[in-house]
């Protein structure tokens, strides 16, 4: 009698499931909509952090910096100011100068009118600010014909000992200012400390724009891979 023995048969693991073109799209799309979330995120950080780092009551504040020159003015070159755009990104524009021994003036003028008031003045114009002072090129010339505060031409002035701001939205007279910034009764040697701020009214906008598009594109990125992974795990069992 003959005995029959049977081979055992060899099962081989089943193969992994294979990621089709479509899983690896979405894999694709979870992880760049995760790194743009984030980027997004960072940004919305970014501009909150900036916000409570230069806020100053309502507007955002730059450094101060020192404004010395031998003249009888320390003038800005012409700034082109006022249009729709300037108005909706910077909002309301304010310029201090904190006077040292004598009262002081600052007021800002078109450029035009400004440049006929200091025509034949001696005095210093700012070409380049710098951390803690400036950088000027000087005119020749003798004093000014009248004091400043005198003068008709100003769309906004402050005279006074101390600190003198002047602030003023730039859609209220759009064209070319200029800043200046004297003592107040039009001696030579003028020596302050200056700074410029903005509203920035968009800043709020902005930032909780990035703050919701991040979050968004986060939710969407991690919802994908959620997804993938349940239909993995469904795939394998």
């Amino acid at each position: 009698m003959s005995t029959i023995t049977e081979t055992p048969a060899h099962h081989h693991p089943a193969a992994p499931p294979v990621r089709s073109a479509g899983r690896i799209a979405l894999l694709v799309v979870a992880v760049a909509s995760l790194i743009g979330g984030a980027t997004a995120l960072a940004g919305g950080g970014a501009l909150i952090a900036a916000d409570h780092s230069w806020r100053d009551g309502d507007y955002l504040t730059s450094d101060t910096v020192a404004l010395k020159a031998d003249g009888f003015a320390v003038a800005t070159e012409g700034i082109e100011l006022g249009g729709v755009d300037e108005d909706w990104v910077l909002g309301r524009v304010r310029i201090r100068a904190t006077a040292h021994g004598v009262p002081v003036f600052v007021g800002v003028a078109r450029t035009d009118d400004a440049d006929a008031y200091l025509a034949g003045v001696r005095h210093s114009t700012v070409t380049d600010l710098d951390d803690p002072g400036a950088t000027y090129e000087a005119q020749d010339g003798g004093p000014p014909a009248t004091a400043p505060a005198a003068s008709d031409i100003w769309l906004k002035q402050a005279t006074g000992a101390g600190t003198q701001s002047i602030d003023w939205s730039l859609d209220e007279r759009p064209g070319r200012w200029t800043v200046v910034v004297m003592n107040a009764d039009g001696t030579a040697g003028v020596d302050v400390d200056a700074d410029v701020g903005a509203s920035v009214p968009v800043l709020g906008e902005v930032t909780a724009g990035l703050m919701v598009i991040g979050a968004l594109f986060v939710l969407v990125g991690t919802g994908i891979l959620v997804g993938l992974r349940v239909t993995r795990r469904g795939a394998t069992t």
